[in-house]
């Protein structure tokens, strides 16, 4: 009797840890973002976490819901069907994310710089863990080793952007249901800032420069002149067409670069523009047409290649190859310090503005989205006027003999005589 009591209480007590288990079920309908009207499954049961979409239906949710419930009591899938595949490592599925989502959306510079994040310090450092597995913890740690490098506030931002888009992307499938990046930035508020090097040539070294060209490599005048003489991009320089050109208005519209082989669209919105043509550009340029064409003819043709400046084949010039090649050799050659190309632009922008040319317009011929962009850069390459000098341009008249006594001459006698009557009387 004794015996049968036993095993009847050891039934009834499994009996209640799967009732008081399945009573404990994580398996909750609520919005993702509160008032969204968007309706998600989020489960929690041993140890499994999974959030699956259901869209505008909250009862539809509720509905779904049931089945998970009752599927996980009996021990079967959760939806009835085959489980989803283990959850990749951040190193297996960056290489699928780079071929089917980084290469197809992002421009070649982003992707460029997200793909250097990755291979450079987010692989090595996490690409061993499951995407599931990436918790805070390991992200603080992972933070603090990247200020152990001694990055900048910027680079340290583009690192999580580039992982983040990755996790944006795994949550859309419904792969995790966070994103660990999250969060990150008051981590590393006090990073060093770290800003770009400028480094202009001044006007004299302008000349060395264009003189070397025009000796040792002629064929380069017109781009060099064209950097020099609009601030643009390399990119941008590449992508120039003809039909650019407004011949009468002496301007010309950036519209497009050329990056590593990819035409693309521009930077930003602003960098979509109209950018004033010196006169000797202007010159330099029609040469370089007629020359074109005059080639083209000899050829049999009766057309010229689209690009300003194309390669022997008719396509936009390897701007790249274009540096390693000439610019280098240029500058070794006229005797000047290793700069880069991109400090042409930096040159083009200092010299106007130590002219005295005004910010708002420099930040427009630049392309950038505003002129304090324009500001936090060039700052220092604005002349500094004497204070005094600015006060003294202030506009004033010239007092007349029945002004109060400080509108006059401080030596005059009439001011002189009033002080020492106004004196007497004291």
């Amino acid at each position: 009797m004794f015996v049968g009591g036993c095993e009847n209480a050891l039934f009834f007590t499994e009996q209640r840890k799967r009732i008081l288990g399945s009573s404990r079920m994580g398996v909750k309908v609520r919005e993702r973002q509160k008032g969204s009207g968007v309706w998600w499954i989020f489960v929690d049961h041993k140890g499994l976490r999974k959030a699956k979409k259901i869209g505008k239906s909250r009862k539809l949710a509720e509905q779904v819901k049931e089945v998970m419930e009752a599927n996980l009591k009996l021990g079967r899938p959760l939806l009835g069907k085959q489980e989803q595949p283990p959850v990749p490592t951040i190193n297996a599925y960056y290489s699928s994310f780079k071929k089917n989502y980084m290469a197809t959306t992002l421009k070649q510079t982003t992707f460029d710089g997200y793909d250097s994040s990755f291979r450079n310090h987010v692989l090595p450092r996490l690409g061993k863990y499951r995407l599931d597995q990436l918790d805070r913890t390991k992200m603080q740690s992972f933070v603090r080793g990247l200020l152990d490098k001694g990055l900048a506030k910027d680079s340290i931002r583009l690192i999580l952007a580039a992982l983040s888009i990755l996790y944006t992307d795994a949550i859309d499938k419904e792969i995790v249901i966070k994103n660990p990046t999250v969060g990150m930035s008051k981590f590393y508020r006090k990073a060093p800032k770290k800003h770009e090097e400028i480094e202009p040539l001044t006007e004299e070294e302008v000349v060395q420069l264009l003189e070397a060209t025009l000796r040792y490599a002629p064929d380069q005048y017109p781009l060099f002149l064209c950097a020099l003489h609009t601030g643009m991009r390399s990119g941008e320089l590449a992508g120039l067409r003809w039909g650019d050109i407004d011949w009468n208005g002496k301007f010309i519209e950036v519209r497009r670069n050329f990056v590593r082989g990819k035409l693309g669209t521009l930077k930003t919105k602003s960098g979509r523009r109209r950018v004033d043509l010196s006169d000797e550009l202007i010159e330099t340029l029609s040469r370089l047409r007629r020359t074109k064409q005059e080639e083209a003819l000899n050829r049999g043709k009766n057309s010229i290649a689209e690009w300003i400046f194309s390669n022997g084949r008719g396509n936009p010039s390897d701007m790249y190859n274009l540096k390693r090649r000439y610019f280098r050799k240029v500058l070794h050659k006229a005797g000047l310090r290793a700069v880069r190309f991109h400090d042409l632009r930096h040159t083009y922008a200092s010299l106007l503005l130590a002219q005295g040319e005004p910010l708002t317009y420099v930040s427009q011929q630049l392309g950038h989205a505003n002129p304090q962009i324009t500001l936090k850069i060039y700052a220092h390459w604005i002349p500094n006027r004497s204070q005094r000098e600015a006060v003294n341009r202030l506009p004033t008249v010239k007092p007349r003999r029945s002004s109060p006594d400080y509108a006059r001459d401080p030596n005059s006698s009439e001011i002189g005589a009033h002080k020492k009557g106004r004196s007497s009387l004291i």
